[in-house]
């Protein structure tokens, strides 16, 4: 069927994504072969600009931020258009980058302002990361023809999408969500994973475990789970707290600490009760949303992800980059990245009772915990490392070119 605004075709035929893979290792963890350098593969570098919507410290913010500062790194020309007042727009850049506030209002006003610099700047390819973002996005493909990408950072069923000329999924979970809502064309599918660079982050050591723990007013000497981001149905951290009672039900000095928003959770009456428990009085930590998130997390023995869903999740890779072993339910790429006993532990969802058993092993074994941890971060740079994944979506961004009746830059 063709879109009657620009005569594109938009409706796929769906296939299943079982066999999407990417260049280097696949969303489902097989190795091949042919990782490529990071360069811009002899071709002529691209002016790109990144549409950026959400204002807050996140995934989304964080993972965009890597993938600029990458692009900036391999010879690209970087345009950024932020919210106004937003926490990738106080970033520092290496490099030329040009930026922009935008309310993102879809009004023709402010939509006209946004695409004519992105025009007048010479754009090659719109990247876009939030669901406004994605709408204007939609806006400029069909009043102009601008390639378009946009980033599944979630799963919202949504028109925008269908608009796209190429959409990135960071995981095969993703994919198929899109694929299966006749969202996506399957040729305009393409699983990417996040990059990290793991120079961006500190692996933990006794020295910061103290100082995050003493910053926190954490008891030095208990064995800490926890995980930091928005504390919601979502990410389910009514687990934690649940699995918090068995350790200390198994006789465990255990505490818990959560990082992150708590707005979610006001008045949920669950989440109230579990957390009134006796047991656990003086055991559970909220710090609250927090920009030095990252260096908080080396407060933590075994790092801990029991979301019902997730496109990748960021944080999980921040405390595998820190060296933390990881136990996460089977979301996003966990299971792709985590070998069990070896760089962390995967479990299907409901199995609350395995995870804090593992949990309880690990309490009484620090040296596992610190193999495992370092072995985490090893990982990270093995598979996710810039210079092995900005060819992937260099390849994306030309793609998309080509779908949009336009030439490539040549060198």
């Amino acid at each position: 069927m063709r879109c009657r605004t620009c005569r594109c075709v938009n409706w796929p035929i769906w296939r299943p994504a079982s066999h999407l893979q990417t260049k280097g290792v696949d969303l489902r963890g097989h190795r091949h072969a042919s990782v490529r350098k990071h360069s811009t593969h002899g071709n002529a570098p691209m002016r790109i600009t990144h549409l950026v919507t959400h204002a807050g410290l996140n995934g989304v913010a964080t993972s965009s931020k890597t993938l600029i500062q990458a692009q900036l790194d391999a010879g690209h020309d970087v345009m950024l258009v932020h919210s106004q007042n937003s926490w990738i727009e106080r970033q520092k850049f290496d490099g030329p980058l040009e930026k922009m506030g935008s309310g993102f209002a879809t009004a023709p006003a402010e939509l006209r302002r946004v695409g004519y610099a992105a025009r007048d700047w010479g754009v090659d390819v719109v990247h876009t990361h939030g669901s406004r973002g994605n709408k204007f996005g939609l806006v400029f493909r069909c009043a102009a023809g601008t390639p378009i990408v946009m980033t599944a950072h979630t799963r919202q069923f949504q028109l925008p999408w269908l608009f796209a000329h190429a959409v990135i999924a960071p995981s095969q979970q993703t994919a198929d969500y899109y694929l299966s809502h006749w969202l996506v064309r399957r040729r305009n599918m393409h699983l990417v994973r996040h990059m990290f660079d793991v120079g961006t982050v500190e692996a933990a050591t006794p020295a910061s475990q103290s100082a995050a723990r003493a910053k926190l007013g954490l008891k030095p000497s208990s064995f800490v789970i926890g995980s930091v981001g928005e504390i919601d149905a979502r990410k389910n951290q009514i687990d934690m707290v649940r699995m918090l009672k068995g350790l200390v039900g198994r006789g465990i000095d255990a505490e818990l600490l959560l990082v992150g928003s708590t707005r979610h959770i006001a008045g949920d009456a669950e989440w109230s009760a579990a957390t009134a428990d006796p047991q656990i009085q003086g055991r559970l930590h909220m710090s609250g949303e927090r920009q030095d998130a990252t260096r908080l997390l080396h407060a933590i023995d075994v790092y801990l992800c029991t979301s019902k869903m997730e496109e990748g999740p960021i944080a999980t890779l921040e405390a595998m980059a820190s060296a933390l072993p990881v136990l996460s339910v089977d979301v996003g790429y966990s299971a792709a990245l985590l070998r069990n006993g070896v760089n962390g532990w995967v479990f299907s969802h409901g199995e609350r009772e395995r995870m804090t058993e593992t949990a309880s092993m690990l309490a009484g074994d620090a040296a596992l915990r610190r193999t495992v941890g370092i072995a985490a971060r090893q990982t990270i740079a093995d598979h996710l490392a810039p210079q092995a994944i900005v060819p992937e979506i260099d390849t994306v961004y030309r793609q998309a070119i080509e779908r949009a009746g336009k030439k490539p830059p040549q060198k």
